[in-house]
């Protein structure tokens, strides 16, 4: 019973994601802009709000769990095509400073601007035995962490991918996304050592 939900939830995915898709393309929109609006389609807002006891049967946590591996492993598998399409043209090796650049102040402004903020969000949101820098860099990495899969999706669908323009967009990406997440990881060392610190 369990492996036929599945295969049901899936059926539903696709095809509200493909009838979305369709629909949007016609106002020019990407098809991962279509797979985005299934999502909240079918999500507990709409879906839920209309029919709650179907969006309890098709979409409890332990269905989103099993969904969950599906999503990762497209999205591993995507990237992985789009890392092997990725050429860079000899002519284009100069992008490479550009996108770093643009890729660095990507993430530093908003990261920047996050970490300023901090000081007034910090006394009402922050959760307890956290302290301030940790607090700070996460703010900041809220607002500068990039949708890489989704900005591959876009320029793949648009047919922009294996342009001059796509490329140096992906490289920069991949640039924010790198220090991104690398700040992310500080965040999470600084956190857990915090709790290790207050469960002595």
């Amino acid at each position: 019973m369990s492996e036929e939900l599945t295969l049901i939830r899936l059926v539903i995915i696709l095809i509200t994601s493909q009838v979305l898709a369709r629909i949007l393309r016609l106002f020019g929109q990407p098809t991962v802009v279509g797979e985005m609006a299934a999502g909240f389609v079918l999500g507990p807002i709409v879906l839920g709000g209309i029919w709650p006891d179907a969006f309890v049967q098709l979409f409890s946590p332990s269905a989103k769990s099993g969904l969950s591996s599906f999503a990762s492993l497209g999205v591993v598998l995507f990237m992985f095509i789009v890392g092997v399409e990725l050429r860079v043209k000899r002519d284009e090796s100069s992008h490479w400073g550009g996108s770093l650049t643009i890729g660095l102040t990507s993430v530093l402004i908003p990261m920047g601007l996050g970490i300023a903020i901090a000081p007034f969000l910090f006394p009402a949101m922050a959760p307890a035995r956290i302290t301030f820098w940790p607090f700070a860099l996460f703010v900041g990495t809220a607002l500068s962490i990039t949708a890489f899969p989704v900005l591959a999706r876009i320029l793949r669908d648009c047919r922009m991918d294996q342009s001059s323009v796509g490329r140096r967009t992906l490289n920069a990406a991949a640039v924010a996304d790198v220090l991104s997440w690398v700040v992310l990881a500080a965040v999470i060392g600084l956190t857990s050592s915090s709790f290790r610190q207050y469960s002595y």
